[in-house]
């Protein structure tokens, strides 16, 4: 999902069920002081943010996705 590309900020709320915009928000900003996520204000009549990860993201991505796989072989 996020891996790919860039995402606004409701296309993430929505992809993410369950979790409020509180909370999504201040991960985002976690995730963003951390190196892990771009934020990009775009400069539209909807003021729209779009996030992407940056390389160490996409690293970390990477990671997390041999974690899953592992849980899912031996779970």
């Amino acid at each position: 999902m996020f891996a790919g590309g860039e995402l606004h900020f409701l296309e993430l709320t929505r992809a993410l069920d369950g979790i409020s915009r509180k909370v999504l928000k201040a991960q985002l900003r976690a995730f963003e002081d951390n190196g892990l996520v771009l934020r990009v204000a775009k400069q539209d009549a909807r003021r729209r943010v779009g996030y992407s990860l940056t390389d160490k993201g996409r690293a970390l991505a990477e990671i997390v996705g041999q974690l899953y796989d592992w849980s899912q072989e031996w779970a």
